[in-house]
């Protein structure tokens, strides 16, 4: 879990993309995968962090047509029971995976990173759609404007 939980947060990428992760998909010498079709239709290979990187490699090594993240019948892995109970251990409640994937838009924003790269790193082919992932917040703000005019 520990692995799927990083990856999509580092990754932004959504969580039946990764589920659909074969073998042939990783690159980990080079440090990036490969979603051949996601939701929009679009192939994007995606940067590996370290930290991802790391998690992947403590997964057993998938052959080329297997799962990354798939249980010991082949399929793809259940995940939900146990992110319900990380999340309500984490006094989390009610919490979404897909909220890893509205972090990793918000931390890319909040670091400065450009528009159009949160678009390539999230495959969003419109503005709005990865505007809405910016979550911009008072704190944000201010941050911004002590920065830009002291």
């Amino acid at each position: 879990m520990a692995a799927l939980i990083t990856l999509a947060y580092h990754s932004g990428l959504r969580v039946g993309s990764i589920l659909g992760l074969r073998g042939r998909d990783l690159d980990l010498d080079a440090a990036t995968l490969t979603v051949n079709r996601t939701k929009n239709g679009d192939p994007i290979t995606v940067a590996l962090s370290s930290a991802a990187l790391d998690e992947l490699k403590r997964l057993p090594k998938a052959g080329a047509d297997e799962l990354v993240f798939g249980n010991r019948a082949g399929k793809p892995f259940t995940y939900m029971p146990l992110w319900k109970r990380i999340a309500e251990e984490a006094r989390l409640p009610g919490r979404v995976f897909h909220e890893l994937r509205h972090g990793h838009g918000y931390r890319l924003a909040q670091a400065g990173v450009s528009q159009q790269i949160i678009m390539m790193s999230m495959g969003h082919r419109a503005l709005s759609a990865s505007a809405r992932y910016a979550h911009a917040n008072i704190a944000d703000k201010r941050a911004v404007v002590a920065r830009v005019f002291g």
